[in-house]
């Protein structure tokens, strides 16, 4: 009987339901369209019937992104006898909590394949034994994995350095991103900016003000502290000069009360929750900033270089991958106010500097970070591994 390869049953699974929906958009659709079968396992929330809408089933299990041993007993127990019902051929786990009990679960199970994303080192942000345990948890989820991507080149070598991954190991597909980037909704036009305008109004910035812009959690790892001290100094300079905040304050890693009371006093910094028409946001902005302690790849900086917005993000691993220093924006010091303040003055002073790096980033997000051709890539890595049956 001739062998015939067939699309396998996939299990795509998350530790929450909102990274089920963000990190794979329009992705679930088109695994479907091409014949396979997916589930997805997250834990219960609002986020769950928006994946399920995409056609899929979508299994809970109570997960936690904090460490509670006797919770994630059982959600390991109850991973365990999915895994050994559905019979997956392949499991693809990304994010801390999910990637540990699917490694475990799925390698006790037997499933044929264990594929994990590697999207950050989240427990190089502590120190002592914290540390050591997540350093842990994070070698068990790469050590049980068979096939093991990560989302940028500079991550993979931190990964490599800090004895996770061999460096044959692993893979990124592509120029990397957790993501890719929507270019058909990521588009600088006559709608985003006229948008843009009504933004600006209603934040009462007037037109010939400049905006400093970020968009991510609000808290210290990110780099805040630094930003609200930067554009201090650079406002007593440059009086037009705006600071928009867009996010929500992380409770697990808060701001200080001090930077916290001058987001809220300042007139001139206006901090907003996460918006639903982030491009308008960022057609808004004169320069994004994203000055992170630390960075799987920093999503956000290809998405407003597909703006046509010139860029300003820390040195580190991640974000390396997502600017071209010195063509699509600049690079600076990570946890210095003085080298991000200079930066940011010199596109604030050079207009012709922040648009010829705002197209030389629309160009070259097309050309690597287009989300076609990042989905394209893990499809075909899903087909690669295929099972073959009689």
């Amino acid at each position: 009987m001739t062998a015939q390869r067939k699309k396998p049953k996939i299990c795509i699974i998350t530790t929450v339901d909102s990274s089920l929906y963000v990190l794979f958009p329009d992705f679930f659709p088109l695994l479907l369209e091409k014949g396979f079968g997916v589930v997805g396992i997250c834990a219960d929330g609002p986020w769950v019937e928006k994946v399920r809408n995409q056609g899929i089933k979508v299994i809970i299990v109570p997960m936690t992104r904090s460490f509670t041993p006797w919770q994630d007993l059982k959600c390991l127990w109850k991973l365990y006898r999915i895994f050994k019902s559905e019979r997956f051929d392949l499991i693809h786990y990304s994010t801390p909590k999910a990637a540990l009990l699917a490694a475990i679960a799925g390698r006790f199970a037997h499933c044929p394949v264990l594929l994990y994303t590697l999207r950050g080192l989240g427990y190089t942000a502590f120190g002592g034994l914290k540390r050591l345990v997540g350093k842990f948890c994070e070698r068990i989820a790469c050590r049980y994995a068979d096939r093991i991507i990560i989302i940028s080149a500079s991550l993979m070598q931190e990964a490599v350095k800090e004895n996770l991954v061999a460096a044959d190991a692993a893979e990124v597909l592509g120029a990397g991103s957790s993501k890719g980037v929507d270019l058909d909704r990521f588009q600088l036009n006559e709608t985003r900016l006229a948008n843009a305008q009504k933004i600006k109004q209603s934040l009462g910035i007037g037109n010939d003000d400049l905006i400093i812009g970020y968009a991510g959690r609000l808290t210290k790892e990110k780099g805040i502290v630094e930003l609200v001290n930067a554009f201090t100094l650079l406002r007593k300079t440059h009086l037009n000069l705006h600071l928009l905040l867009m996010g929500h304050t992380d409770q697990r890693n808060p701001l200080s009360q001090e930077t916290f009371e001058l987001l809220h006093k300042s007139e001139y910094i206006h901090a907003i929750p996460f918006q639903d028409n982030i491009p308008d946001y960022l057609a808004a902005m004169d320069i994004l900033v994203l000055p992170s302690y630390r960075e799987g790849f920093g999503n956000t900086l290809i998405e407003a270089s597909a703006m046509q917005v010139p860029v300003v993000a820390t040195d580190i691993p991640g974000c390396r991958d997502a600017v071209v220093n010195g063509k699509t924006g600049l690079l600076v010091k990570p946890h210095d106010i003085t080298s991000l303040a200079k930066a940011l003055n010199e596109l604030i002073e050079e207009r012709a500097k922040r648009i010829a790096l705002g197209k030389n980033g629309e160009e070259w997000v097309r050309k690597n970070f287009d989300r076609d051709l990042v989905w394209a890539k893990l499809i075909e890595l899903y087909e690669e591994i295929s099972v073959i049956s009689a």
